[in-house]
């Protein structure tokens, strides 16, 4: 069953304790179809592309690893490449725009 149910998560509405439970419970989804896009489930390697990117990117890009069979802790060009691709030409929060195949990975 799918939804297009929107949580706007940067909501003045929203408490602490409610986005803690829906972060932790997050968590518990990483590495199944679950997963919401806010619980971190990468490498150190890729933090500086995925920690700022919307949770959109973020489902799309552990979605991708998932299919390809790439341990989501893992490191490699395909792992790289799908980054790039997902985010090809986003503007990250350090001015850096990712461009596929152009990174230093």
């Amino acid at each position: 069953m799918s939804s297009n149910a929107i949580i706007d998560f940067n909501s003045r509405e929203l408490t602490f304790e409610a986005f803690e439970g829906i972060f932790k419970l997050d968590k518990t989804f990483v590495g199944t179809e679950n997963y919401l896009g806010l619980a971190y489930f990468w490498a150190m390697e890729y933090k500086h592309y995925l920690r700022d990117c919307s949770m959109a990117k973020r489902r799309k890009i552990h979605k991708k690893w998932l299919q390809a069979g790439l341990d989501l802790t893992g490191i490699s060009n395909h792992h790289l490449s799908i980054i790039e691709t997902v985010l090809d030409g986003v503007t990250l929060p350090t001015g850096f725009t990712v461009k596929k195949g152009k990174s230093n990975g």
